[in-house]
């Protein structure tokens, strides 16, 4: 086999991945506080050591053919690096739920799951049986005192996350902010974790409204159809080094 083949198999396998990458942005358009991913990629060179012919004669032309040639080698690899989260604000929609909230500017929601404190964007929040706010899977979003239980009657909640039900405070919600250089990573369910958190001292909320996803549906579909042109020549690619190999066993051999 023609070992031209490898670097642009890798190239293949890296659109793939990218493809992949899209294809998730694609289906989280409307989850709301959605951050899209990027996936990068690295570049793999392979060592070399050139094999000089031994006593300064040619040797025969078997070595010729399979010795390695001399100088650099031409080829490189690609793989993948790491996946790049970009944590531009969403669209912020009004909804007219009292119990859907947006955060404006870096913000996180706080809440706690079995592995426990994680992160999130996704405002749309509900009361369970026993009354504690919590997101759509059902992890209880935190205060800055704890689980927040919300009686019944009239609900209000103001700018600053402050809770209060027929004008009685009730718990104020804690939001998380991170540093340009530490924001959390992608975790399960569509949250995110990070140990470098700290409480917002002034957050800014607006009640009513959630952040949509922060996804450009028409630019992943542009990346999603370049993504797929590439990974088509590099097909192309491989089927021409495969008839290369072909006609030089048929063709080439039989002259020889």
């Amino acid at each position: 086999m023609n070992r031209g083949i490898y670097p642009i198999l890798s190239g293949a396998l890296a659109h793939e991945r990218r493809m992949q990458v899209f294809a998730n942005n694609m289906a989280n358009v409307n989850t709301a506080g959605f951050k899209q991913d990027e996936q990068a990629f690295k570049a793999i060179f392979p060592r070399y050591s050139a094999v000089m012919p031994s006593g300064g004669r040619m040797g025969s032309l078997a070595q010729q053919i399979m010795a390695r040639p001399f100088g650099p080698t031409e080829r490189a690899f690609v793989a993948p690096h790491q996946i790049k989260t970009t944590f531009e604000a969403g669209r912020v929609r009004l909804t007219g739920n009292p119990l859907d909230i947006a955060i404006q500017g870096r913000g996180f929601f706080e809440v706690q799951t079995p592995q426990g404190p994680r992160y999130t964007r996704n405002g749309m929040l509900s009361l369970d049986a026993d009354r504690r706010l919590v997101t759509g899977l059902g992890f209880p979003v935190m205060g800055t005192k704890g689980e927040i239980k919300i009686p019944a009657g009239k609900l209000d909640i103001s700018a600053q996350g402050e809770i209060r039900v027929d004008e009685k405070p009730v718990a104020k919600i804690k939001v998380m902010e991170f540093s340009e250089d530490e924001m959390p990573t992608k975790s399960s369910d569509g949250l995110f974790f990070s140990e470098n958190g700290t409480e917002s001292k002034n957050p800014q909320i607006q009640a009513g409204h959630i952040e949509e996803s922060n996804v450009n549906s028409i630019g992943e579909m542009v990346k999603m159809i370049q993504g797929m042109r590439n990974y088509e020549s590099t097909q192309k690619l491989i089927q021409t080094l495969d008839r290369m190999a072909e006609v030089a066993i048929q063709d080439v051999g039989r002259v020889l």
